[in-house]
């Protein structure tokens, strides 16, 4: 048995660094595996990745039967911050979207000192952001100083071939058949974040096996209408 997570947040199994098309980011999934780095600040645009990342490296620390927490502050930041309370004594912590708390003092006092508690405990401490640390308009300046004080990791956007090769790999787990035309076609008519892309992926899976069809330009255009 794996050491259990706190909060109730699961991990998504194939948010996992097998299933990341890493292509310009390799060496940032190679600094993210190095433990002799106590803090790292993940930043990208959205669909870049940053949540499939943290919660990558938390499955990998559980599977090595070390403590591991995802805290998505998208869903958190609206709760009192002493949630935060007790959680220096993890090997690892994943904050995700901390740029969602700036301006609110109470959230960033509790994560400067879990900052703080963290280090002095010897654990690591990963956040994601879609700013730099610089731009992250974090009010604290003890806070803004400590995320600017740590290793920056700045994720590339995948390029198109490399989005198609991530939804093709997406729709083969679902076994559905996605060809590269089909795949171009999704590419010039919907964001690229792979996001949105596997939410579509998703939904052609279900409306393909309702159907009984397989994953043509058409049936994708009349997926998309509706």
């Amino acid at each position: 048995m794996h050491p259990q997570l706190p909060l109730p947040f699961r991990l998504q199994e194939d948010f996992n660094f097998d299933n990341f098309i890493s292509s310009e980011n390799q060496l940032i999934i190679g600094s993210l595996k190095d433990t002799s780095e106590p803090f790292v600040f993940l930043w990208g645009d959205s669909g870049t990745g940053k949540t499939h990342l943290l919660q990558a490296i938390c499955q990998e620390q559980t599977e090595q039967r070390k403590t591991a927490a995802y805290l998505p502050l998208r869903e958190l930041h609206m709760l009192p911050a002493q949630i935060l309370d007790g959680m220096d004594g993890l090997d690892l912590i994943c904050l995700d979207d901390i740029e969602l708390i700036s301006g609110k003092n109470d959230w960033e006092e509790a994560v400067f000192n879990l900052f703080n508690q963290i280090k002095q405990a010897g654990g690591r401490l990963i956040v994601g952001s879609k700013a730099s640390p610089q731009q992250a308009h974090i009010q604290l300046n003890d806070l803004k100083s400590r995320l600017n004080s740590g290793l920056a990791l700045n994720l590339a956007p995948l390029s198109d071939e490399n989005t198609i090769l991530a939804l093709q790999n997406r729709a083969k787990k679902l076994g559905l058949e996605l060809n590269h035309e089909v795949a171009q076609f999704m590419l010039t008519r919907l964001p690229r974040d792979l996001c949105s892309l596997w939410h579509l992926i998703d939904k052609l899976d279900r409306a393909s096996l309702a159907a009984q069809r397989k994953l043509t330009i058409p049936f994708v255009k009349l997926i998309l209408l509706n």
